[in-house]
């Protein structure tokens, strides 16, 4: 099953931002954890049209809670997912914004 992004799906994806946002002010090093963690997974869900895998130095494929929740809303048409994680130059998690914010960068 894949799915595509459109324009309806742009005020729940938002909500789901806003969500994902929540959360990281009620515990930002919990979230920093799940966006951090990867695990391994086959060369089937690395092929995934949606999902987003990235090959891992330890592992042949790994995936995380970012790249399933991209997978489900779609992705645009240079594979971007409409979900994005922002991050300090040290690496601490931030805020999730919609990636067209961050493509502009």
């Amino acid at each position: 099953m894949t799915l595509k992004l459109s324009k309806g799906s742009a005020e729940f994806t938002s909500k789901v931002i806003d969500y994902l946002n929540g959360l990281v002010e009620l515990d930002q090093e919990a979230m920093q954890e799940l966006i951090d963690h990867r695990v391994d997974c086959n060369k089937q869900l690395a092929d995934h049209p949606t999902c987003r895998v990235k090959a891992e130095p330890d592992c042949d494929y790994g995936v995380g809670m970012l790249g399933v929740l991209n997978g489900l809303f779609g992705i645009d048409p240079d594979s971007w997912g409409p979900i994005a994680a922002v991050f300090e130059d040290d690496g601490t998690l931030l805020r999730f914004v919609c990636t067209p914010e961050i493509k502009k960068e």
